[in-house]
């Protein structure tokens, strides 16, 4: 199997000259690809042992690995949700994750509608009826501060100081397993000093840190040179009992081509999407970069112009006016695709990668939809834990854990009333930002309705019942003309996947809410309902005939914890326009309120 040159210096933890020393003083044979890039015969390269453990890979039989029991896990700094997808593909059962960022949380929402998100501040969060509950419990604390990118602030960064969070979470939730993942500067930061004080507050905790290891995205059928700090600490009662072992790498590196075309981790090619643009003066630049080149294969003049300050700098510069290559890994993904200092330019069209381009990089499957502007969709991306590298290391954890079930037996917790009580804590805070970036916090109403709570004084009963008569209007025009029902109020809601055949055929008769649904609905108020789907729009008028809090049918992961949620009985009364049109919804994008008339007008 081929690897080329680039590839094995990451591969190997070495830089790109010293292979190509070896390969020019013969130390292994060098051969060639079928597109003329050289590299070698792995083979033939036997000695290098990252090389070794790709040949001995147990990837296919360590994606068999299966639970004995349920394990529940907690999640802080999710973020656009690479980290908590891959741990549920690898059989963990989320039961809480925390965001600060809205458009991350609504990106968990919209996606995974059973996942409790707590939107806000981890600061403001009690954990403590969680304790003894979870299983394993996560967190990629805010990295800015470690970054060798960042101003070295440390502990003495604000954002620096949320590693204290996820221990304060730990100490409160005390989980068998807990992880923390970062940058690999965290290392070496401050001559080492501050990953000491980490590993010294993990000890203080009670739990014992498994030696670290910087983990190469590259290796864990990930089409990205992207490399990750994974802390993995076992609570000390358990810890002798028990072994960790660290995932194995795939066979072979997947390349950009990988990503954007069918392949093993893709059935099909990427979607066309949304994306960003260079401004004319940087395309015509970048149009003179061949695939796989930099500013060193522009004419010195251009250069010059395009690097300003820079050209002076030292050091290679590599990533300024970069073009990708289809038969090498994508370079780290940044937060934005058109930076200069980090440009990642698409490898056949002049122009910065596309959305889903860039999730297809960090193997976020095409059905995962990001939500916010186009540059917070980008920011969520950028910033995750690829998924197929979660993954990889979640199913390691699962093998710890069922070590440490076999050798200490316990039943899944239910979390059901914890949960409640937490989601309840939070609906009394709303956090706010001032100019200054200083946190306060304030009593407010309920931001979503509490189905806990509703489902105690509904369940299985009415909270509204309409007496409506089905009406038969020929048209638009006849229906907006009658006073009686122009000024009604008509929810339009988003349509979940699996249930959006049913309302193309117009045969179903019910609807269930997600789990958040916004508290300033008035839900008296409602008198029709309209069937949001996605990519499409709005088409067709129902009745609403009852509101209550029921269980989706199929419940959750979570043991025996009812998945309450609104239920609305409904009835298909007429086609409100000749083919779908589009709407905005905008309470948190999943659902809004309008009359009539402001619907069909």
């Amino acid at each position: 199997m081929f690897i080329s040159e680039s590839n094995l210096a990451t591969v190997a933890g070495t830089s790109l000259a010293t292979v190509q020393t070896w390969a020019r003083k013969g130390m292994y044979p060098v051969c060639k690809n079928s597109q003329g890039i050289e590299g070698f015969d792995m083979d033939d390269i036997n000695d290098i042992p990252e090389i070794m453990e790709m040949k001995n890979s147990q990837w296919d039989k360590e994606k068999n690995v299966t639970s004995l029991r349920t394990y529940n896990s907690v999640e802080l700094f999710a973020g656009g949700g690479g980290l908590a997808l891959g741990f549920e593909k690898a059989g963990f059962n989320h039961v809480l994750l925390n965001e600060f960022d809205m458009s991350a949380c609504n990106t968990l929402r919209v996606n995974r509608p059973d996942w409790n998100v707590i939107e806000g501040d981890v600061r403001h969060i009690d954990f403590t009826p969680l304790k003894g509950k979870i299983d394993f419990l996560s967190g990629g604390f805010p990295c800015q501060a470690f970054s060798f990118a960042g101003k070295h602030g440390g502990f003495n960064d604000v954002r620096g100081t949320l590693f204290f969070e996820l221990a304060r979470a730990v100490k409160e939730i005390q989980p068998r397993v807990f992880m923390g993942e970062n940058v690999k500067g965290l290392v070496s930061h401050d001559n080492g000093r501050t990953f000491k004080t980490i590993c010294n507050i993990i000890e203080e905790l009670g739990y014992i840190l498994i030696s670290p290891k910087v983990l190469k995205a590259i290796m864990y059928q990930v089409p990205q040179k992207r490399e990750r700090l994974i802390l993995i600490a076992i609570r000390k009662d358990l810890f002798k009992h028990v072994s960790f072992c660290w995932p194995s790498p795939y066979k072979e590196i997947m390349t950009l081509r990988d990503a954007l075309y069918k392949s093993v981790i893709f059935d099909e090619d990427v979607p066309e999407s949304e994306g960003a643009l260079y401004p004319p003066k940087k395309q015509r630049v970048l149009s003179l970069v061949p695939q796989g080149g930099d500013w060193r294969d522009l004419p010195e003049d251009i250069a010059k112009e395009y690097m300003g300050g820079s050209w002076f700098l030292g050091g290679g510069k590599t990533g300024m006016a970069r073009r990708l290559s289809l038969d090498e890994p994508s370079l780290t993904l940044t937060c934005s695709p058109a930076q200069k200092q980090t440009e990642r330019c698409h490898p056949l069209e002049t122009r910065p990668l596309t959305v889903r381009e860039y999730a297809r990089i960090q193997t976020f499957p095409d059905d995962w939809l990001f939500q916010g502007t186009m540059n917070a969709k980008y920011k969520q991306i950028g910033n995750a834990v690829p998924v197929n590298l979660a993954w990889a290391v979640g199913r390691s954890i699962i093998r710890l854990l069922n070590d440490i079930e076999a050798h200490f037996p316990s039943q899944t917790a239910d979390c059901e009333s914890a949960v409640k009580q937490i989601m309840q804590n939070q609906d009394k805070l709303v956090v706010k930002k001032d100019n200054k970036a200083q946190i306060s916090v304030v009593e407010s109403n309920c931001k979503q309705l509490n189905l806990f709570s509703l489902y105690e004084e509904y369940y299985d009963n009415p909270i509204v019942e309409n007496i409506l008569s089905e009406h038969d209007y020929s048209d638009i025009s006849e229906f907006s003309c009658h006073q009686d029902v122009k000024k009604e109020n008509v929810l339009i809601a988003y349509v979940k996947e699996e249930i959006k055949d049913k309302f193309f055929d117009r045969q179903s008769e019910t609807y269930y809410s997600g789990k958040r649904f916004p508290s300033n609905i008035y839900l008296k108020d409602l008198k029709y309902f309209v069937p949001y789907i996605k990519g499409k729009g709005v088409r067709d008028l129902y009745i609403i005939k009852k509101i209550y809090v029921g269980e989706k049918d199929n419940g959750n992961k979570m043991g025996n914890t009812k998945d309450y949620r609104l239920m609305f009985d409904i009835q298909f009364s007429m086609q409100l326009f000749e083919d779908y049109k589009k709407h905005n919804l905008k309470m948190m994008r999943t659902y809004s309120v309008s009359s009539m008339e402001s619907l069909i007008r």
